[in-house]
């Protein structure tokens, strides 16, 4: 039996991604899994929520993970997973709108998504993702 692997933790720095409003680290690699916090729709050059409630948001958010991912050589075909968290039930047609507008030509990863009374800044959605950078391969 082969022993697990071990990976190191490495904080990935991003000049694409909006500053972040508290103390986290936005984007967490270890081994070939990265791990990306919670992006709100915040505009990075502005540093506003994007305007258009939760369509405008999730659109920005998925712009902000498109850029990140542009800036690092990834791709979103290398997305395992999104944790989506919204703020309010009624606006699961607007996010599903802009999701399946970023995800048009390719499959999706596979989704949660979790209503929330509140999330921070007062977004109305809030994204979270995986990334599997390297295919695992086992003996």
């Amino acid at each position: 039996m082969q022993p697990a692997p071990v990976y190191s933790r490495r904080v990935v720095p991003s000049r694409t991604l909006p500053t972040p409003r508290f103390r986290y680290s936005p984007v967490v690699q270890a081994g070939p899994f990265v791990f990306v916090s919670g992006l709100v729709g915040l505009d990075a050059s502005t540093g506003q929520l994007a305007a258009g409630g939760a369509y405008g948001q999730t659109t920005q958010v998925l712009r902000n993970l498109t850029a990140l991912a542009n800036e690092m050589g990834w791709s979103l075909t290398q997305l395992l997973v999104a944790r989506v968290f919204c703020a309010d039930a009624a606006t699961a047609a607007d996010v599903n709108r802009a999701w399946d507008e970023c995800f048009a030509d390719i499959e999706p990863p596979a989704r949660t998504f979790v209503v929330v009374s509140a999330l921070p800044l007062g977004a109305a959605v809030e994204i979270e993702f995986q990334f599997l950078l390297a295919e695992l391969t086992h003996a």
